[in-house]
């Protein structure tokens, strides 16, 4: 077991080996000089006197570490700090500290983690040396000496949008905003804060559940550290502000005793001006449910519809009548209303469709309406999760779209230039901006069930074609003319079947391994662009899984490339076998494979899927009389709606994998890795820990 190493008023009973450190640090504090430090890049160049060992400079304050660039910091300048202790939590081995100016993140010696007696407003003596940490210069290797209590200074106020910046690193501050959420997570209280448009994390001690009760929903003061939370290439994503204890966060105005009991509010009006009101506010509409996608429903108050995301929607179905309440999300042309709860009131009758145009459905007064147009079937696209249609009608092409929910029927045989009428809820696709304006430039109905698709007129047989051939028929007069045509007529017939077969084939190749049948980059790349477009517009979740096999190499230079091609054979064939026919499975080439789930519940699911998989790729293949071990590696990455990147979800996924492989093989590993796990093991170790 590590123990925390301090030194108090001396020599405290550690032998002559800690005298003589002690001594040694004593020395080295007191040589340096009073010379002013550069703040940005190397500190200046002094008297010899005031050198340390290595001719660099020794830091006495937390500006002079916190402006060093990475190169500088990581020479490892010597540090000595007197500093009072702003954030910290026992069973760390990181903190924060304020020397009155400016503030910084310390590391112990060898990890050695905190103690009790270490809290938020002791004042300690600090000696160690510079680090450029994961995202900022840090002091690192620190040895710690109690000199008793402090006073932390007053935070310094600043926005949300400021803290996002990622400029206030490490640095005492306080914001206020409205609780979102709250959860317990690894011992300590999780809290979603939001101000405006922007939200971050803050993470305290943990409160009883009468506390996070008073919490959630109320309007805040926050004082806390703000600590960076970055990527495997050490850049800014997001900020998690640290608050030492969920005292420190003062409710200004709060919570709602019940959310319900708060005003009606028509859908037209949550966003008109109301002094002292904005997306921070709970608001309350109320209205018929007119159709569900995904984590989205859609309400009709008697004026006007609107989309609202929530969870446990299971219950809810066309024709309820609800209260809604939530808060405010601003869009292009229609708002919405996102983390709401729902409360069912009874039933209601669904209002009626209005008949509309092209014209009148791009030009967004019917945003989230139900209504009905007519036009004419150009194409019919047909995907695991939805059916498409794609639509002409006054001169506009737009689409149409119908999920494909378990238990629902098929839409019926429809052919192009069918005059059809679709009945759905008409929502704005596309915007353009437009001076002060965002005007709406394409629309899509979306589809509730198959009835919703009338076949209104079936295309005439007396097509261009079919008039001019049999117009040839009566010109020609003649039998030998007849028998011609028909002769070519087959001739064609059998050069168009070998044209098809020759283009399919081709489509397969190109699109198919020829080692494994799986799918190749590009038809994978296609699927993941239209399942990250599904997931962003209808509020959903997206996972790609990246699996690696393990020491395949070794398996090509011992048994042969024969049976290492035998080898990805029988691993696409288990893959193929082990997730569901919505599912895409792709070679990305060698031995490196790549899983799409475009639509899980939760990022959960695919953790549970990646479990799996490793199991069944765990088992030994055959070949040639002979039990080849196989093991894979699998990277995770699950994204939420309006989150939801390509490219994202394939480099973080690819991160993953490298974990994967550098803790040992024959796992799994998620993105983002848990950042305060508890230290177990070699293998466990927080985020700060590598800060």
């Amino acid at each position: 077991m590590l123990r925390l190493r301090r030194v108090r008023d001396g020599v405290r009973r550690a032998g002559v080996a800690c005298a003589e450190r002690w001594v040694a640090v004593c020395l080295l504090a007191a040589a340096v000089s009073a010379a002013s430090l550069a703040v940005a890049g190397e500190p200046a160049e002094a008297n010899p006197a005031s050198q340390a060992l290595g001719g660099l400079r020794t830091l006495t304050t937390a500006r002079q570490v916190h402006d060093l660039t990475p190169e500088a910091a990581a020479r490892h300048y010597p540090v000595h700090l007197r500093a009072v202790c702003v954030v910290c939590f026992t069973g760390w081995h990181g903190f924060f500290v304020s020397d009155g100016a400016t503030d910084v993140y310390v590391e112990t010696k060898d990890q050695v983690l905190l103690t009790p007696e270490v809290h938020s407003g002791t004042l300690l003596d600090i000696v160690g040396v510079t680090g450029s940490g994961e995202y900022a210069p840090v002091v690192d290797r620190s040895v710690l000496r109690v000199l008793g209590e402090g006073r932390i200074p007053p935070p310094r106020h600043v926005a949300v949008d400021q803290l996002l910046t990622g400029v206030e690193d490490g640095q005492w501050i306080a914001f206020e905003g409205t609780v979102r959420s709250a959860r317990l997570r690894d011992s300590m209280l999780s809290l979603v804060v939001a101000s405006g448009q922007s939200q971050v994390e803050v993470m305290t001690t943990a409160a009883g559940a009468r506390e996070i009760g008073r919490l959630v929903h109320a309007r805040v003061r926050v004082e806390g550290t703000a600590g960076p939370v970055f990527n495997q290439r050490h850049q800014l994503i997001t900020v998690c502000i640290y608050s030492p204890s969920w005292q420190r966060l003062r409710i200004l105005e709060a919570a709602p005793l019940d959310a319900f009991a708060l005003p009606v509010k028509q859908v037209k009006n949550v966003f008109e001006y109301v002094p002292g009101s904005g997306p921070d506010r709970l608001v309350r509409i109320r209205g018929v449910v007119t159709a569900r996608w995904g984590q989205t429903v859609f309400i009709h108050d008697g004026m006007q519809g609107a989309p609202v995301l929530g969870t446990d929607l299971a219950n809810l179905n066309p024709g309820d009548l609800v209260d809604a309440v939530g808060y405010p999300v601003l869009g292009d042309t229609a708002h919405t209303m996102e983390e709401a709860v729902f409360r069912r009131i009874g039933t209601a009758a669904l209002p009626e469709p209005k008949a509309i145009t092209p014209d009148q459905a791009i030009s967004g007064d019917f945003e989230g309406d139900p209504v009905r147009l007519d036009g004419r079937l150009l194409e019919e696209q047909k995907a695991p999760e939805q059916t498409t249609l794609l639509v002409s009608a006054g001169g506009a092409v737009f689409a149409a779209v119908l999920p494909a929910e378990g238990g629902q029927a098929p839409l019926p045989a429809l052919r192009a230039g069918s005059l059809i009428r679709l009945t759905g809820i008409c929502v704005i696709s596309e915007t353009q901006a437009s001076r002060h304006f965002r005007l709406p430039k394409a629309f899509e109905i979306l589809l509730r069930t198959p009835g919703d698709v009338v076949v209104l007129e079936t295309p005439s047989w007396w097509t261009l074609s079919h008039a001019l051939l049999l117009l040839a028929a009566a010109l020609a007069g003649t039998l030998a003319v007849l028998i011609w045509v028909a002769a070519l007529r087959r001739q064609v017939a059998r050069q168009t079947g070998l044209l098809r077969k020759s283009e399919e084939r081709f489509r397969h190749l190109a699109l198919h391994d020829p080692l494994t049948g799986v799918a190749t980059r590009l038809l994978l790349t296609d699927h993941l662009n239209i399942a990250v477009e599904i997931a962003n517009r209808h509020a959903l979740c997206v996972a790609v899984l990246i699996l690696d096999l393990d020491r395949f190499k070794q398996i090509n230079d011992t048994l042969g490339h024969p049976a290492g091609d035998q080898v990805l054979r029988v691993t696409a064939e288990r893959l193929c076998r082990a997730v569901r026919k919505s599912d895409t499975v792709g070679r990305m080439g060698g031995d490196e494979f790549v899983v799409l789930l475009p639509d899980v519940r939760d990022p959960e699911t695919a953790e549970q899927i990646a479990a799996t998989l490793v199991e069944a790729l765990g088992v030994p293949i055959a070949i040639d009389g002979r039990e080849i071990p196989v093991s894979v590696s699998i990277g995770v990455c699950a994204l939420q709606a309006g989150d939801v990147n390509a490219d994202e979800l394939l480099k973080h996924a690819d991160a993953a994998l490298y974990q994967a492989k550098a803790k040992g093989r024959g796992r799994f590993q998620v993105w983002p890795p848990p950042q305060y796990a508890q230290v177990q093991g070699e293998e466990d170790q927080s985020l700060l820990e590598n800060h």
